[in-house]
């Protein structure tokens, strides 16, 4: 598996690339903005899904241009489909192929009511629940605190060396996120 991440847009939210190296498939995580530079990225690949993290602005800013240029689908939770109509509807549990990867959702709401993870053995693209060093806001209408909380000790019971890709910032493990004991 090979992952790219592409910083786009004035928030510089993660946009990420997951890529299955022996088929060439790959699909593409959160393209909140900047969707050439995205396309750029993309060449020899084959991508049919687009998925979404949760529905704000900042990650969903290119979708439809992808979405027409790829030919692509896009997935999401449907709690977040405010702006956004998604093709497939993601729940807990699901699992998105890419070749030989498989991609488990876990709904994780609290950042926004259809926020969600995706989680491969070792990997965890986080959106905006899980940051290094801390999560994401709940002051937001249809945040919620205590949602947020359930959220993160669901994520908090996967393996310690589980590589977290977070929706903003750089990468971290949920090991050292709860050695830092934040969380509380």
């Amino acid at each position: 598996m090979q992952i790219k991440t592409i910083k786009v847009g004035e928030l510089r939210t993660n946009c990420y690339i997951v890529i299955d190296e022996n088929t060439q498939e790959a699909v593409v995580v959160d393209p909140g903005a900047d969707s050439k530079k995205i396309l750029a990225e993309l060449q020899g690949y084959k991508i049919d899904k687009i998925v979404i993290t949760h529905g704000h602005f900042d990650h969903i800013g290119a979708v439809e241009e992808l979405k027409q240029s790829l030919k692509a689908r896009v997935l999401m939770h449907p709690s977040d489909n405010w702006d956004l109509l998604p093709d497939v509807v993601l729940s807990e549990g699901d699992v998105i192929q890419i070749g030989g990867i498989n991609l488990k959702v876990i709904h994780t709401p609290g950042h926004s009511p259809g926020g969600i993870c995706l989680y491969t053995p070792g990997h965890l693209f986080a959106g905006d629940t899980l940051f290094n060093g801390t999560c994401g806001r709940v002051d937001l209408p249809g945040s919620s605190e205590a949602m947020m909380l359930d959220s993160l000790h669901k994520l908090f019971n996967l393996p310690a060396d589980t590589r977290v890709y977070p929706g903003h910032g750089s990468p971290t493990t949920i090991g050292s996120e709860k050695e830092k004991g934040w969380l509380g």
